[in-house]
């Protein structure tokens, strides 16, 4: 009995949880830079899939040491009575890099059930390694304090190429609206349990759009020198203007950790000390070359390269009735920031103020801009005939040839057909008595007329109601005057809003908060913490450094412990990104925000 129930369970358990397997794929995990005489791995992964080892791949300037060595990774899960089952093989084989260069490797393929899988082809750098320093010291560290000294005595002398901040620009010369993208990269030999932003490099006389970035750690061979690497952030520019444009310095207190060797007696281990630094960023500069002169007639700053067209919705018209005349530019370049072309309609049309719709995402691995930009007029038939709306030619300079170039748009010929009209009245008929909802219009006699007049000047409804006329005037006029110095008081319009705008920011950090999305999280508490600082102090955005603000809460009148409380936070919020956080700290950090806020606002200013 006990084996015929094992059984008629396990048959149940097949038929309700049905095993899904996924589809089998086979690609290569991006390899990273190396650098020349170290040993390094290139691994093939198979996913839901069995096949034999691939063979190696040929690499140019590397030699294959063994391989492949096989490791495999099974998972099952059960979700809402359905079980999915997945599988890996990673195929993984050691190579020596030889000498610097460019890698490519190339694809690779697995026979998998009877079906060829091949990797896609990927490519890394073999790096030069570091110029004899006079330490004699490998200058890359490696993760988990592979930097350590190797005596008691650790030395602190932090040199000016051993951390670096630095400011370049994707192009050294580009035109007046061309893009060109600005990177602020972090170059370290060593750990970093701290990076604090006192100000940031400012780019005058562009228009920008910050660009995501995956705070990935990378390895870069700079100045003779190889370091890791991490993007802190990354700009797309367009310049207004021509000549050589400058990128002021930014300033950046950080905290550098170095090891030392603690002798345990039978056995040796590392203990890590910090050293605070401050340092700044290189002053990086862009020469702009101004476009060529003269400027066509009919040019309005499109920079790049475009293609146009126009499109008429009804394809029937008819007067007084409204129509849509789109005029459409497609393309890539300065996109987002194009006004819309004159057009002129003929006469017997009535227009109205056009309206834009941008549709732009970014393209060339983020160093340029592409979509549509649509001018949609709208127009109005008041006539009856055949018109034509003369097609406004698209001037715009290429970046790639350095001429302008001018698209001809074709022009809109249209036919308006008659619309329906209000018909005039119609006598008045007999009325069905079963409607009881309609009656007869009665026309009343001149002496009925005469008798329903009355008179009701002088009466005690009229004074009454000219008495509350005027006080409303007068209301209307005080509360018009007070809104009036209210709009002109700005610094109090912002003071009023501080404390609102920053409850409404704190919010969304605590919804992050609630989610654990701490990176976001500390993202939104740092927003609103400096949104409301800048509000509630009246200081510029780029006049808020640390000193500034401890300045300036100083002169409101917060005691030393509340501006502590301010800046801790501003602190923490700028670490978390460069170390692991609990949801404990999370939470700790969303008190004392508030707790800041609340000591300001409680604040009597001096």
């Amino acid at each position: 009995m006990p084996l015929k129930r094992f059984i008629l369970s396990i048959l149940l358990v097949v038929g309700v949880l049905p095993c899904v397997m996924a589809q089998a794929s086979f690609n290569i995990v991006s390899p990273r830079n190396v650098v020349a005489g170290r040993n390094f791995n290139i691994t093939f992964r198979l996913s839901d899939g069995d096949a034999n080892p691939p063979a190696a791949p040929q690499l140019e300037h590397c030699t294959l040491l063994y391989g492949p060595s096989v490791s495999t990774m099974q998972s099952t899960q059960i979700v809402n009575g359905r079980m999915t089952s997945t599988s890996s093989v990673d195929f993984s084989f050691v190579y020596r890099a030889d000498s610097p260069g460019d890698v490519n490797v190339p694809s690779v393929t697995v026979n998998c059930d009877g079906k060829a899988l091949k990797s896609r082809a990927a490519s890394f750098k073999i790096l030069p390694p570091d110029n004899t320093s006079s330490s004699g010291q490998s200058s890359v560290p490696q993760q988990g304090g592979a930097s350590a000294q190797s005596s008691p005595d650790v030395d602190m002398n932090i040199n000016s190429n051993d951390l670096i901040v630095r400011v370049s620009f994707s192009k050294s010369s580009v035109y007046e609206q061309e893009p060109v993208v600005a990177t602020i990269k972090v170059y370290t030999k060593y750990d970093i349990s701290s990076f604090l932003v006192q100000a940031q490099p400012e780019f005058e006389g562009f228009l920008s759009e910050e660009l995501p970035t995956s705070q990935e750690v990378g390895l870069e061979h700079f100045n003779g020198q190889n370091y890791h690497t991490v993007v802190l952030k990354k700009l797309l520019l367009y310049p207004q203007k021509a000549g050589k444009l400058a990128v002021n310095t930014g300033k950046y207190d950080v905290t550098i950790v170095k090891y030392e060797t603690v002798n345990m007696g039978f056995f040796r281990t590392q203990r890590p000390v910090e050293r605070q630094i401050t340092t700044s960023s290189n002053a990086a500069s862009l020469t702009v070359k101004a476009l060529p002169e003269p400027r066509p007639a009919g040019f309005n700053g499109a920079v790049g390269e475009f293609d146009v067209h126009t499109a008429i919705e009804p394809e029937i018209l008819r007067t007084n009735e409204a129509a849509v005349y789109s005029y459409i530019i497609k393309g890539r370049g300065n996109i987002k920031y194009l006004n819309e072309p004159s057009v002129q309609f003929p006469a017997g049309i009535d227009t109205y103020t056009p309206k834009n719709e941008i549709n732009a995402n970014l393209v060339g691995g983020g160093t340029n801009m592409s979509g549509t930009f649509e001018a949609n007029f709208t127009f109005v038939p008041q006539e009856v005939g055949n018109f034509v709306i003369e097609g406004q030619p698209f001037v715009y300079f290429n970046t790639e040839s350095g001429q302008y170039k001018t698209i001809e748009v074709a022009d809109s010929p249209i036919k308006v057909l008659r619309g329906n009209s209000v018909a005039a009245a119609a006598p008045q008929t007999a009325i069905d008595k079963t409607i009881d909802d309609i009656l007869h219009i009665k026309v009343s006699s001149q002496d009925e007329q005469r008798h329903s007049v009355g008179y009701v000047f002088g009466s005690t409804i009229y004074w009454l109601a000219y008495i509350i006329a005027v006080l409303f005037l007068v209301a209307v006029v005080f509360v018009y005057r007070r809104h009036i110095r209210l709009k002109a008081d700005v610094v109090g319009q912002r003071l009023a809003k501080a404390s609102r705008v920053a409850t409404k920011r704190l919010k969304t950090a605590r919804m992050f908060m609630d989610k654990h999305e701490n990176e976001k999280f500390y993202a939104s508490l740092a927003s609103a913490l400096w949104g409301y600082i800048s509000d509630k102090l009246s200081i510029a955005p780029s006049q808020l450094t640390r000193d500034n603000v401890e300045a300036k809460l100083n002169e409101y009148g917060l005691d030393e412990a509340g501006i502590h409380n301010v800046i801790d936070v501003l602190d923490r919020c700028e670490m978390a990104r460069f170390t692991p956080t609990s949801d404990s700290d999370v939470a700790e950090l969303y008190k004392l925000a508030a707790t800041a806020i609340n000591q300001i606002e409680n604040v009597k200013k001096r």
